[in-house]
């Protein structure tokens, strides 16, 4: 049946498509030429992108072990939704994540060679191989540039061992050298968990100022600010800047935020700080401070309903993953067992974005 005999109103028409699951709306694209033009026009895709954002979803990935699995958690439906292996020449096992941005993933290889790296949005399985940067990465960071009004703006940065950086844009599909590099005067503060997060434009790391491995040297919070493409600093709120303890990012609610554990006390307790307001000092504000009665736990991220991912040992002994409610302060294990391996747990938008780079396109057209 041809499009033609469906003459609805546009409007009509997005209010419909917006009530189905994507991978549906890939299938309909392929239907004829005008609901191809409209599921891929812009105003159709920001507006789905913004009604995704009001409903992120808890992506877990363990990594560093075969198999290793991706998928979605739902502590509502206590279901697991495993996502298949990414069509890349290699297996999650080899993969790191680097970051979640617009409902596209970024993945890095994660042996000694690291320039590796895919953009792959899982939902409509469309992916794209990141030509190679000129030096091998020690540590990377992914997002959008926030200002450019493209919501495909994906920025790749990187940061060599020796301090030197490059970012890449896919929609030029090109590296470029960041003139001065990352501050030799910071180093990023190396973790299994400690991932790059992204928000408000720009990718954050933890990471302390150097001082020849002197432990008393404080804390901070470093970014990437992918519109200036500069590297800027963040502190840490006072009571966190100078002790040992570990400290890993995240956002929770639209707010930078910090887990720290309280030192001395062996990985059972933690605080969780959030900055009211980005970028100044004084509103970092203490949220929580939770505490389990065990050895070596932390903290992973959020739910879709505001509580904390913990990966700590259930009752029946052994690794799992728990949830922790703030506001009755109880841990609930959800019966996702992890043994001792890394896992992390990033917040994902759906999106129908394409993970392909615009000089190609016009290249190819």
């Amino acid at each position: 049946m041809k499009c033609s005999s469906f003459r609805l109103p546009e409007d009509v028409m997005i209010d419909i498509f917006l009530r189905l699951e994507v991978k549906n709306l890939a299938r309909l694209r392929c239907v004829c030429k005008s609901w191809n033009t409209l599921l891929t026009s812009k105003t159709f895709v920001e507006i789905h992108l913004n009604q995704s954002m009001r409903n992120p979803r808890p992506l877990l990935f363990r990594h560093g072990i075969s198999p290793s699995y991706l998928g979605f958690y739902s502590t509502k439906c206590k279901e697991f939704e495993d996502l298949c292996d990414p069509p890349f020449r290699t297996q999650l096992a080899d993969l790191d994540v680097v970051g979640s941005c617009n409902g596209v993933l970024c993945f890095c290889s994660n042996g000694s060679d690291r320039s590796l790296i895919y953009l792959w949005n899982p939902l409509i399985k469309k992916y794209m191989t990141l030509p190679r940067p000129s030096l091998n990465p020690r540590y990377l960071g992914f997002g959008v540039n926030s200002v450019s009004g493209h919501l495909d703006d994906f920025k790749v940065v990187t940061i060599s061992v020796n301090a030197d950086a490059e970012v890449y844009s896919l929609r030029s599909n090109s590296w470029k050298n960041i003139a001065y590099g990352f501050p030799r005067s910071i180093e990023i503060n190396r973790s299994h968990i400690n991932s790059s997060v992204f928000l408000n434009g720009s990718v954050h790391w933890c990471a302390r100022f150097s001082c020849y491995h002197d432990n008393s040297c404080p804390w901070l919070i470093v970014s990437f600010d992918f519109a200036k493409e500069i590297f800027q600093t963040v502190m840490m709120p006072y009571d966190l800047s100078t002790d040992d303890a570990d400290k890993y990012l995240n956002v929770f609610d639209g707010y930078l935020c910090v887990f720290a554990t309280i030192p001395n006390n062996t990985f059972r307790s933690y605080e969780l700080w959030v900055m009211k307001e980005y970028g100044l000092t004084e509103s970092w504000t203490k949220l929580y401070t939770i505490e389990k009665p065990q050895r070596i736990w932390w903290p992973l991220g959020f739910t879709e309903r505001g509580k904390i991912f913990i990966r700590g040992e259930c009752r029946h002994g052994g690794y799992g993953l728990l949830v922790y409610n703030p506001h009755s302060d109880t841990f609930k294990c959800i019966g996702v067992h992890l043994p001792y391996y890394a896992i992390q747990v990033l917040n994902f938008v759906e999106s129908i974005i394409e993970p392909v780079s615009q000089s190609l396109i016009l290249s190819r057209s």
